[in-house]
């Protein structure tokens, strides 16, 4: 009787290690399903972020592209081959009409891109939604081909990216606080301080990308850019064309000039040597301070006629004749009074953005190796972070120079454009009898102490001259800064500067 009892408690646990082994299965089941749910969501989520992190650093690429391009030292320049002759400069400053469209595509294989085909996956529906008209209602521009793809293989996805100016309606900002309805018809300019409609300033472009990924998703970016050049006066008188308050202008406080002793001969003109590039019979100053306290620095036995501006060319009444030696501080944009200011927005940009940067000290013959192609009419910025001797150095130089210890400088070398000696604000003139000359515009300003570090104001830059001969000098140039038809000129676009960037929502 035992012995069966004990068969018939063993059967029934049987059937319940069955029903066990069913739960447990099922709760295998379970948590097998959802690990494989959980992995396919992680695998799509993965691929969505792929995909649109692909389309965003795709669109970036387009934008990069365009803004490079837009750069006139830029081997692929937009306008290298002249076909917008009338939306640049020879300078390579914009001036596109409210209306003017650029495109540049990027097609894959055989597929078209074209933006202005409502019908086509690649239509460009947000234009219209900025300016307020339709695309046909703008001139569109003969299309220009991407340069991403390299040796046959796909660049970056984009379809096309747009350029043109931008507007208040196309921002959505109101940019003078008027409270009126943003303006539709006038293009943005930046006057130093921002976005304005104010004439003066460079004008703003925007930049769009637009990209489509395999899967369709797409993606909008906008640069909204500026062109990036040096400029000492915020926005130069009605008609003119000039950057720079003087030939020489001295900025710090206390500041010295040693001119040459008694005869010896150093002229320094405030006379627009090039009228054509700024007006017939216009003059600035010949040396410019920027402390009142410092109005003495050029007097004593100087002789007068040195730095005088010579008449107009035409013999007639200048229209301002400033006086040739004279506090040039009110015309200049303050900012250039503040070390602070003058380091990361002066020095380091044009440092970040040189054609040939120059660690140390240097000579002339140190920049011509390093810049074999450098003319007039392909000028460069050349930064010397460091002294740089000039004298003995039978050469010329374009474009603009930045030195940031002494520049040492004889008149056996020449220099074209726009010198900026900012750091220690040391400049040394040795006379010698060679006809070579400065012709353009030379700003002297100390930022740094023995030690280089940065100074909470403006120190005593100086100019001397010593020794005997007699050279033309320093001479105001604007062709020289600005450039001209044949003549590139030093304030060419360091780069085209992001003032704003945004996604566009679709």
């Amino acid at each position: 009787m035992k012995v069966y009892g004990k068969l018939e408690r063993g059967s029934r646990e049987n059937g319940s290690a069955l029903l066990i082994a069913i739960f447990a299965l099922m709760l295998i089941s379970v948590v097998g399903l959802a690990l494989v749910v959980s992995t396919g969501t992680d695998t799509a989520l993965a691929g969505n972020y792929r995909n649109s992190t692909g389309a965003y650093y795709a669109a970036v690429a387009g934008l990069e592209e365009a803004r490079g391009r837009l750069l006139l030292r830029n081997p692929d320049y937009i306008n290298k081959t002249g076909a917008y002759a009338g939306l640049f400069s020879a300078q390579g400053l914009p001036s596109l009409g409210v209306t003017d469209v650029l495109y540049i595509i990027n097609p894959v294989g055989g597929e078209t891109v074209d933006p202005t085909d409502s019908e086509s996956p690649y239509a460009d529906t947000e234009y219209a939604a900025e300016m307020g008209w339709p695309l046909s209602g703008a001139n569109v521009h003969a299309y220009i081909s991407s340069v991403s793809p390299v040796a046959g293989l796909p660049g970056p996805g984009f379809k096309w990216v747009r350029i043109n100016p931008v507007t208040e309606k196309g921002l959505g900002i109101d940019v003078n606080n008027s409270g009126g309805t943003p303006n539709s018809f006038t293009p943005l300019r930046y006057g130093g301080n921002g976005l304005t409609l104010n004439p003066t300033g460079n004008q703003a472009l925007g930049i769009t990308a637009f990209v489509v990924m395999p899967d369709k998703s797409t993606r909008l970016l906008q640069y909204v850019t500026v062109p990036n050049i040096i400029q000492t006066i915020p926005s130069a008188p009605s008609g003119l064309n000039f950057d720079f308050p003087a030939a020489l202008t001295l900025a710090g406080n206390v500041v010295s000039f040693t001119g040459p002793s008694s005869g010896n001969d150093f002229r320094i003109t405030g006379q627009d040597q090039t009228p054509v590039c700024s007006s017939p019979d216009y003059m600035v100053a010949s040396i410019g301070y920027t402390n009142s306290a410092d109005s003495g620095i050029a007097t004593g036995a100087i002789p007068a006629t040195d730095y005088v501006g010579s008449p107009p060319p035409n013999g007639s009444t200048p229209s301002q004749a400033p006086a040739s030696i004279q506090n040039v501080s009110p015309a200049m944009n303050p900012n250039w009074l503040n070390p602070g200011w003058l380091e990361p927005n002066v020095v380091q940009n044009i440092t970040t953005n040189a054609d040939v940067l120059i660690n140390g000290n240097a000579t002339g013959n140190d920049i011509l190796a390093k810049a074999p192609t450098m003319s007039a009419i392909n000028p460069m910025t050349i930064v010397v972070n460091g002294n740089l001797d000039l004298n003995s150095f039978y050469g010329q130089g374009f474009g603009l120079l930045l030195v940031t210890g002494t520049l040492y400088y004889s008149p056996s070398a020449t220099w074209n454009g726009v010198v900026l000696v900012i750091g220690q604000g040391a400049m040394t003139v040795s006379l010698t009898s060679d006809p070579g000359e400065i012709n353009g515009a030379v700003f002297v300003a100390k930022t740094r102490d023995a030690s280089n570090a940065v100074l909470p104001a403006l120190g005593a830059s100086s100019f001397t001259v010593s020794g005997p001969g007699s050279a033309t000098g320093i001479k105001y140039n604007s062709c020289w800064i600005h450039g001209s038809g044949t003549v590139a000129g030093a304030q060419g676009p360091l780069n085209f500067r992001i003032v704003s960037f945004r996604e566009i929502t679709q």
